[in-house]
């Protein structure tokens, strides 16, 4: 039988183990991120580094490349994000030549591929995977109308395929930017835009989103759709009647990379994030959703993935594309900005 006194500390002892899951709560912290990557591959890392970080409550703010670059620019004077996990590295540079971005060396960012480095004496940014442009094609859509698949970036510019093709608008989306200095690194800056006008001629809607195109392919709201690979694949393994292609000029590509912003408010624990961005068990994860990552030699592909898309991608000049960044989307705006819709 239980005496008063026991009974006493029984009832503390359960109103202090009560008050255990409260007082962990109060202890988590909260460390904000503005991410461009692919979806379910940023809601794929955040939920790894939360398990490796349980006190750490990640608020994520997902968003196409400029619009996210576009938010931290206006909000320099009271950051309002503490690291960036993913954007092209054009738009970081971009952003750190306004002075946005603090030097960090993750803890793994020697291990990390050559090409991941910001190989700077301060690196600012740390490279989390590569993605490149491609065509999401729906084929029983385009059998129905009898249309070709296209091999080429110059087939897109072919009478058949009018009114067939929808793209991002680079002045919203990276995946549609790297497709536009593709272009133009591998045809010239005059033929290159001599091959835009064409384009523009058979493009039928513009859009914000870099995935939109594949989605709106794979459910037969359009034939092709110019993106890039992951959510097609994605599609394709869900059943849809797409085919990625890779065109046979070459395929314009980004890094996409991680930077901690100048006067983040957690800055330890956006340090900590940059750390485990870095680290081959964040490799791991993204290399579920595309061929290149921070390590070479993790291969994870999922089933379906178009195989060679290493071998096409062009030799790309970052440092110079960084610096015609906003020159290159006023000109895109000048020749082609009458048929983007306004932002809902």
């Amino acid at each position: 039988m239980l005496t008063s006194v026991t009974r006493r500390l029984a009832a503390l002892a359960l109103a202090l183990a009560a008050l255990v899951p409260a007082a962990a709560h109060a202890q988590q912290r909260t460390l904000t991120v503005y991410s461009s990557l692919d979806e379910d591959q940023a809601k794929a890392l955040i939920k790894g580094f939360e398990a490796k970080n349980p006190s750490i409550k990640i608020n994520a703010i997902l968003g196409s490349t400029a619009p996210i670059i576009a938010r931290v620019i206006a909000e320099a004077a009271s950051p309002q994000a503490d690291i960036i996990m993913g954007n092209a590295v054009s738009a970081l540079m971009a952003a750190d030549a306004r002075g946005l971005l603090l030097p960090f060396k993750p803890a793994h960012y020697d291990k990390v591929a050559p090409l991941m480095r910001d190989n700077r004496a301060e690196p600012v940014w740390v490279g989390i995977d590569a993605w490149a442009s491609s065509l999401c094609f729906n084929t029983v859509e385009a059998a129905k109308k009898n249309i070709p698949a296209p091999t080429s970036w110059m087939d897109l510019t072919k009478p058949i395929y009018k009114g067939h093709i929808t793209m991002p608008s680079p002045l919203s989306s990276g995946t549609a930017l790297l497709a536009v200095n593709g272009w133009l690194t591998a045809f010239g800056e005059a033929d290159g835009w001599a091959f835009m006008d064409k384009l523009h001629e058979n493009v039928s809607q513009y859009g914000h989103s870099g995935s939109a195109p594949c989605r709106l392919a794979g459910s037969g709201e359009t034939i092709i759709g110019i993106s890039y690979a992951t959510p097609g694949v994605k599609l394709i393994n869900e059943g849809a009647p797409l085919q990625i292609i890779l065109p046979s000029e070459g395929l314009g590509w980004e890094v996409e990379a991680a930077a901690i912003v100048k006067g983040a408010r957690n800055l330890s624990d956006a340090k900590l994030l940059a750390d485990w961005i870095s680290s081959r068990e964040a490799a791991e994860i993204s290399a579920r959703f595309l061929p290149i990552t921070a390590y070479d030699d993790i291969k994870m592909l999922p089933k379906n993935y178009p195989v060679g898309e290493s071998d096409k991608l062009l030799k790309m000049d970052f440092g110079r594309l960084a610096a015609s960044r906003d020159a290159v989307m006023a000109e895109w705006q000048r020749r082609y900005g009458t048929k983007v819709p306004p932002r809902s």
